[in-house]
């Protein structure tokens, strides 16, 4: 195999990752601090893609749509934790319903608003990049390093602040932590809101390498589940670590058989790793943070 394709392919797969790793991320702090599996997961990167389009198509730039995106998901992910999910803490159940719920509504609602249509956002970066022979989209190396740079952030804000330290506390054990004056409630809401702005932000960086579509966030959430099972259900770094081999696998898979055929290697490969480790490639929950 040439070094060009080669190269090409771990490109790619490190853009896949990355992606996969903030939808791993988000469901990693929502089912680590409330016990609920998010399957509206995928809708809220479908609408950051989608309200991204929006505004860029009423001039506004890139670089100012974002921040407005992923500040728009996290007060629609405190709306929607202390509307409804709050309500059903103690029926995980009940929860799952919800969410559900939110994924027959939120699907209506973007068939009326947008169609079926497919929408393009403007690249905010033109450039391509001549590495070593092969050509590398400014978009793409976008999302790795906005990845990244996110990375390091949630692992000083879980390990160095007093919020981080209480989101810590609270996924360890919720009742100690209320007894020691830590507000659970409080802790909740924000990593529900933290997890919907993961989720904005992958829509928006998804909308700048792929067309936006309804069905964009369904792959994705099915791969930040697989990498949410892969790495430890409860571990941010299982969950990182986890995004990097599906996306690698999936990239090199696409690249050297066939895109279907990589979506079942990514899924074998699962199996067997759960055969090997049912617990996942890490044992590590939230409170030991990345």
């Amino acid at each position: 195999m040439s070094s060009e394709l080669f190269l090409q392919a771990l490109v790619n797969g490190l853009m896949l990752a990355a992606l996969y790793a903030l939808v791993a991320l988000g469901l990693t702090l929502i089912f680590g601090l409330l016990d609920v599996v998010n399957f509206a997961h995928g809708q809220l990167i479908l609408l950051g893609a989608y309200v991204l389009s929006s505004i860029v198509d009423i001039g506004a730039n890139f670089w100012v749509a974002l921040p407005l995106v992923v500040v728009g998901l996290v007060v629609l992910g405190v709306v929607l934790d202390m509307a409804l999910f709050a309500r059903v803490r103690d029926e995980p159940i009940n929860g799952l319903l919800i969410s559900l719920g939110l994924v027959a509504i939120l699907e209506n609602a973007f068939h009326v608003i947008y169609g079926p249509d497919l929408r393009r956002v403007a690249p905010p970066i033109d450039a391509v990049i001549d590495v070593a022979g092969i050509r590398i989209s400014g978009n793409r190396l976008l999302v790795i390093v906005v990845t990244v740079f996110v990375l390091v952030a949630l692992s000083y804000f879980l390990r160095r602040t007093r919020t981080g330290k209480a989101m810590r506390a609270t996924a360890e054990a919720d009742e100690a932590a209320g007894l020691m004056g830590i507000r659970v409630e409080r802790i909740r809401h924000i990593a529900f809101a933290a997890g919907a702005g993961l989720a904005g932000l992958a829509g928006v960086l998804m909308a700048t390498v792929y067309p936006i579509e309804p069905s964009l966030g369904e792959g994705p959430l099915i791969m930040g589940f697989a990498a949410l099972i892969l790495g430890g259900s409860r571990s941010p770094l299982g969950a990182v670590l986890g995004a990097v081999v599906i996306g690698m696998v999936q990239s090199f898979g696409t690249t050297y058989l066939s895109s279907s055929l990589a979506d079942v290697l990514v899924f074998a490969f699962l199996i067997l790793i759960l055969f090997w480790r049912p617990q996942g490639l890490l044992r590590a929950r939230l409170e030991t943070a990345l």
